[in-house]
């Protein structure tokens, strides 16, 4: 799996149509015209037979253009459309667990909020994991911001990928990269914004010449 190469994944956008300002269907669509490598399916509050009628559909775009598809916390939902992965949260169920229901081959992420989870999913075998949030954010209401130093310390001390969370933006993305991440996870900044294409292109644009 790609995510599974240290600088395999930059961009990666988490869609949920709470905050979308079109159809999942149709932002899933623009993310990956405008250079996503990794879109996150993250829905809270439909039922699991509806998540994976969506997956689905989803599914079929993602895998004829190469980008990956990972679902939020839902391993069952994972396992049923072959998704290519499934994101964890501190409180959902173990990484063993989840490795026996979708297998090895798909990919396992994993939320941190400090230094000492991210050792710990590591440990456990996550395959990346995602730190933060970096800034404060309407989404993870509960989660204070962790900062730049802590991503920079994952940066030192952590091998496997990871990629950072939390109300980024086109304005902060340079600040994040300086740390040493290597990916950005971007939800509002782009789902939520009028020209969803263009915006995912201004992230990827910039991204790349972080690179050069």
């Amino acid at each position: 799996m790609v995510i599974k190469e240290s600088h395999g994944v930059r961009l990666y956008v988490l869609i949920g149509n709470d905050i979308a300002t079109k159809s999942v269907e149709e932002t899933a669509r623009l993310v990956i015209d405008g250079g996503a490598d990794v879109i996150q399916l993250r829905e809270k509050t439909i039922s699991d037979s509806e998540f994976i009628s969506l997956a689905r559909e989803i599914h079929d775009v993602t895998a004829k253009r190469g980008t990956l598809l990972i679902i939020n916390d839902r391993v069952n939902v994972a396992k049923e459309v072959n998704a290519d992965g499934v994101h964890l949260g501190q409180h959902d169920i173990g990484i063993s667990e989840a490795r026996d229901i979708i297998g090895n081959e798909k990919i396992i992420g994993v939320s941190t909020h400090n230094i000492e989870q991210a050792r710990q999913a590591q440990k456990e075998g996550a395959d990346y994991i995602a730190i933060g949030p970096v800034y404060p954010t309407s989404t993870k209401i509960n989660e204070p911001p962790v900062g730049l130093e802590v991503v920079q310390e994952v940066a030192e001390k952590i091998s496997i990928p990871f990629i950072v969370i939390g109300a980024i933006t086109l304005e902060n993305l340079d600040e994040v990269l300086k740390t040493g991440a290597t990916g950005v996870a971007v939800c509002s900044a782009i789902i939520s914004s009028k020209d969803v294409l263009s915006s995912t292109k201004q992230f990827r644009d910039k991204l790349d010449l972080f690179d050069r």
